[in-house]
């Protein structure tokens, strides 16, 4: 373990170059941080830090940076949470109070609201759909002989879709045939939809088979959509661009490579998240390469019991972890609170 004093020099480096990504001296430590001591004993200090590894210097500077492992200390037993300013409350209730329509605007809107609260790279996973069901499919006429089909699950995902209907039908048959299918289908999985239940639908609307039949594929297509897992949902990718880490184009290229890999995103937030906690993965400890010079810090909530959500934010190592950690448990307990309340 460190002592006080190694403790105190390590703090300052870490949050003087959190805030300024610059390499920090000796001097700069003495003057800013009034510790009492000479530069020289701080530099003393500063490469029995560098020899255990928590700071490394940089061959074009005299001054030193964090490694992961400094991070990793000072996220574990240096950092402190920090309050929220009125802004940033205005900014959350601003979301909070939103009118839904549909779900998936609002895991947007959230997703944009934390990149723009931490000015990083904000992901978002949505939960797996393999349960998902039907909660509600209405036909609505808007023209002669179309009509507007609307689908929605139980998590919110709202489908519309304009079909063909037959010269002739009335409104109040579109309406029996909503109806009927809401009575039948309502509630039902994918795997509950059988072809025996097909027929029994078919059959109390015999009359009306060709729609029904069109309306049960559009139903069966929605919900398959729905199984493969949960979408992902990020914001504020060009925000990383700003940070002096990215000024390398490659670096850059990668970086933006990285977001359209769903898969591994989502592969990455399900491994690095750990339930009902704040979880921190810095540089190195991640086990994938692509993310390694990134630190990605993330929170889950759950819905109906059982449908996971999953808060990502991604930065440089050289991320605001604090702020960063207060956003994410200031919002978790809202969102889920909100989300909830409109299934």
């Amino acid at each position: 373990m460190l002592d006080e004093r190694k403790i105190k020099i390590l703090r300052a480096i870490i949050d003087d170059y959190i805030a300024t990504a610059e390499p920090v001296g000796s001097r700069t430590i003495a003057r800013k941080y009034r510790m009492g001591i000479s530069p020289a004993t701080i530099r003393n200090e500063m490469a029995d830090l560098e020899e255990l590894g928590y700071i490394s210097q940089p061959y074009t500077s005299a001054g030193r940076i964090p490694s992961d492992k400094g991070y990793r200390f000072y996220v574990d037993f240096l950092m402190n949470c920090k309050k929220l300013d009125e802004r940033d409350i205005f900014i959350i209730n601003q979301l909070l109070k939103k009118r839904i329509r549909e779900l998936e605007d609002f895991i947007e809107d959230t997703s944009k609201t934390i990149s723009n609260l931490t000015n990083y790279t904000a992901l978002i996973l949505g939960p797996e759909l393999n349960n998902s069901f039907l909660k509600h499919i209405e036909i609505i006429k808007i023209e002669n002989k179309k009509g507007l089909v609307v689908i929605i699950t139980n998590l919110g995902n709202v489908v519309h879709q304009i079909i063909d209907i037959p010269d002739g039908l009335k409104d109040n048959e579109l309406t029996r045939i909503s109806n009927l299918l809401n009575t039948f289908l309502k509630y039902k999985t994918i795997d509950e939809i059988t072809p025996e239940l097909m027929e029994n639908v078919k059959h109390e609307i015999i009359e009306h088979e060709e729609v029904v039949c069109i309306l049960m594929n559009i139903l069966i297509d929605t919900l398959n959509q729905f199984r493969e897992g949960g979408k992902v949902y990020y914001f504020g990718s060009s925000k990383m661009l700003d940070f002096p880490e990215f000024r390398d184009l490659d670096k850059a290229r990668s970086f933006l490579s990285l977001l359209e890999e769903e898969d591994l995103i989502s592969n990455i937030l399900k491994s690095i998240t750990k339930p009902n906690k704040i979880s921190i993965s810095i540089g190195n400890e991640n086990p994938w390469k692509e993310l390694q010079d990134y630190s990605i810090i993330t929170t889950n909530f759950s819905v109906d019991s059982n449908n996971l959500y999953i808060l990502g934010v991604l930065g440089p190592t050289r991320m605001d972890y604090s702020r960063v950690v207060t956003i994410l448990k200031e919002l978790v307990e809202s969102l889920k609170e909100r989300i909830n309340n409109i299934l």
